[in-house]
């Protein structure tokens, strides 16, 4: 922690945008972080396209382009 103008900043996990971050509740945070988005995103992709993704692509592109 520094200290400027007399008072101390705060180091919180949540928001270290160091990449290079040695402390350990930093590289945990971004760690879990990409693993949860990483998970987060290949079920939703999955979910979407059972969910009919590619028919209503078709259909928006079609109707984008006046032939619809």
């Amino acid at each position: 922690m520094g200290v400027v103008n007399g008072a101390r900043t705060q180091h919180r996990y949540q928001a270290c945008q160091d990449e290079d971050c040695q402390r350990f509740a930093c590289r945990v945070y971004r760690e879990g972080f990409r693993h949860g988005y990483d998970q987060g995103y290949a079920e939703g992709y999955l979910a979407g396209k059972a969910a009919g993704y590619t028919e209503g692509y078709a259909a928006g592109a079609a109707d984008a382009s006046g032939s619809g």
